[in-house]
C-alpha cells in the first residue's frame, strides 16, 4: 500500500505555488492578524465598560 505509487523518481519535479510572486500572501498575512486583534479589543472595550458599570 505504501510503495504502491507508480513514481518511481522525483528528478526534475518542481512545485507550483498559486500566489508566488504576488501580494497574496502579504494582504493574507495582515488580514489574520486584524482578525486576531479585533476580539482582543471588542473585549478589552466589554471589560472597561462592566468595570465603569460596577464601581
Amino acid at each position: 500500500m505504501f510503495n504502491s505509487s507508480p513514481i518511481q523518481a522525483w528528478d526534475g519535479a518542481a512545485a507550483f505555488f498559486s500566489y508566488a510572486g504576488s501580494g497574496g500572501p502579504v494582504l493574507w498575512f495582515w488580514v489574520s492578524v486584524i482578525l486576531c486583534i479585533i476580539p482582543v479589543l471588542v473585549s478589552l472595550k466589554a471589560e472597561k465598560a462592566a468595570e465603569d458599570k460596577y464601581k
